[in-house]
């Protein structure tokens, strides 16, 4: 399966792991299609609790972005995670949210 930019993705964390976690990738659509990149970069996320409000290195992800529920994705560090990890494919960051994720990554990075 062929993954984009701003595709929310399911990761397996172990072997034991039926579920995954959610991630958003952040490779270019490039790396993505080709068979010799076995990795790529992503953000990940957890369930938002019952209300838990975002922290400033965070963005909140939800239905419109094809999640089953509120998802906090922490923009603070970018992790590589292996293409054989993906679970499943839910959906697509929506425009004004992968601005602000941009935003947050470049100023939790320091990138401007």
């Amino acid at each position: 399966m062929n993954h984009h930019r701003w595709d929310i993705v399911f990761l397996r964390t172990d072997e034991k792991d039926p579920v995954g976690h959610p991630a958003v990738v952040l490779s270019s659509d490039d790396t993505m299609a080709d068979g010799r990149q076995h990795r790529f970069n992503v953000v990940t996320g957890t369930k938002k609790q019952p209300g838990e409000s975002a922290r400033n290195h965070q963005v909140i992800l939800d239905g419109a972005d094809g999640l089953e529920f509120p998802t906090l994705i922490d923009c603070s560090l970018v992790y590589v995670a292996k293409k054989v990890s993906v679970l499943r494919s839910t959906g697509s960051v929506t425009i004004n949210r992968r601005q602000l994720i941009q935003r947050t990554v470049r100023g939790y990075l320091g990138l401007g």
